[in-house]
């Protein structure tokens, strides 16, 4: 079984960039059809067309630009927890470079991470930032609190 993690981003990003962005971050390669890829996880990333925009970006009061789909296949605790701190870095990236809005969801609904005006903001609730001592480095120097769970 696959887990998944979504990314919603008001960042003004083509698909081409935002792909290579998160090539870098994730210390992929990219696939023919676009797709990061590394052992373990995989990144599809594209630009919304208009019209297509999800009903979630909405609820955390952005516009939605950009989606990313973190998936990850069953692999190694290890290659888990290092790919799972890799998402983050991404995600880190791409709101560091642009400074927009978004939201990271766990499994769709669950926001696990989410920047306002540029301010990333890790979710106290999800366990996993203390558990993986990785990813729980990430947030130094980041603020950590409650976020608003719209979708729950």
């Amino acid at each position: 079984m696959a887990i998944e993690y979504t990314y919603y981003s008001a960042a003004d990003l083509a698909t081409d960039e935002v792909r290579s962005v998160l090539a870098a971050a994730l210390a992929g390669v990219l696939a023919p059809d676009g797709t990061a890829v590394r052992d373990g996880l995989s990144a599809t990333a594209y630009r919304v067309e208009p019209g297509e925009e999800a009903t979630a970006a909405q609820l955390f009061g952005f516009t939605h630009r950009v989606t990313v789909r973190f998936r990850f296949s069953n692999t190694r605790p290890d290659l888990a927890e290092h790919n799972t701190a890799l998402m983050a870095g991404a995600v880190l990236s791409i709101v560091d470079r642009t400074g927009a809005d978004s939201v990271l969801l766990f499994n769709g609904e669950e926001a696990i991470l989410r920047s306002v005006r540029g301010e990333a903001v890790f979710g106290a609730d999800w366990e996993d930032w203390e558990s993986f001592p990785e990813a729980a480095a990430l947030k130094v120097g980041r603020r950590v609190a409650a976020l608003a769970q719209p979708l729950l």
